[in-house]
């Protein structure tokens, strides 16, 4: 009996050593759903200051990355998050900040002298909205100007209306040779043309006055108002400027513009003017 209970106290003994050791040795792992964990507040709008110090008393880090233009959040305030507002994060975890860097803003270019495609192309590439405009302002065909005029800074989205010529109508060149010079400007006006350039060959053999070469050649395009120019025979009326006028081939290489071509009567069509 006295030998029963020694062993039960020795096995007793043992068994509260062996339990204390493995306490001591092997401690139970922490339970994992034992967390306290925090609902992310949505900062959006909110100061960056504000926005760091608010997650700061939940026990939360900030941290920018980032910024983005925007058009109703000023600059310096949060426009985005990361995790999303609603979100659960245990003390010590980092939320990450995007800032506003306010409204975008573009200067309108000057678009004038340019093709409307171009022009058009343009505008949209660097933000813009447009609304085309047919004018007919100008002569030329292309861009003519923009409202707001170029040189003005919008807040993107913005709208920019352009204005673009299409140009005068093409027109056939008529055919003036053999008639009087006097009569040019009246015969250009009926088709829209404008009497470009007159010069004068002294020894041309045909009656004075009279049209023997005319730049753009009958029958060419041109577009309303452009110039047509030709070489009269005679004597300019300023006599002064008669001894610049003796070589027929000097007057179809010097005096007549771009529109000349080569060889008189070669029938090239120039380009437009």
């Amino acid at each position: 009996m006295r030998l029963l209970r020694l062993v039960v106290l020795f096995a007793a003994m043992f068994g509260i050593g062996y339990a204390f050791a493995a306490i001591r040795l092997f401690p139970a792992a922490a339970d994992p759903t034992d967390v306290d964990f925090t609902a992310i507040p949505d900062l959006t709008g909110v100061p960056r200051a504000e926005a760091g110090a608010r997650l700061s008393a939940l026990g939360l880090v900030s941290t920018e990355q980032g910024r983005l233009h925007h058009t109703e959040i000023p600059a310096g305030a949060v426009v985005a998050q990361r995790p999303l507002p609603g979100q659960f994060a245990r003390a010590g975890d980092t939320v990450v900040l995007t800032t506003s860097a306010g409204i975008e803003t573009r200067r309108v270019p000057d678009v004038a002298g340019l093709p409307g495609g171009q022009a058009a192309t343009l505008l949209t590439r660097l933000g813009f909205e447009i609304d085309v405009e047919e004018t007919d302002e100008s002569a030329v065909a292309g861009a003519i100007r923009s409202e707001p005029a170029a040189g003005t800074s919008l807040p993107l989205p913005a709208r920019v209306r352009l204005f673009v010529s299409q140009g005068k109508p093409i027109v056939s060149v008529p055919d003036l040779q053999g008639r009087h010079v006097d009569d040019l400007e009246l015969l250009l006006e009926e088709v829209d043309l404008q009497l470009g350039a007159v010069r004068y060959q002294v020894e041309a053999p045909e009656v004075p006055g009279r049209v023997i070469f005319q730049s753009p050649a009958p029958g060419s395009a041109l577009r309303g108002e452009g110039f047509v120019s030709v070489i009269v025979s005679g004597t300019p009326p300023d006599s002064a400027t008669a001894d610049l006028a003796r070589d027929a081939v000097g007057l179809a290489r010097d005096a007549v513009p771009d529109t000349l071509p080569p060889t008189p009567g070669n029938g090239e069509a120039p380009g437009e003017g």
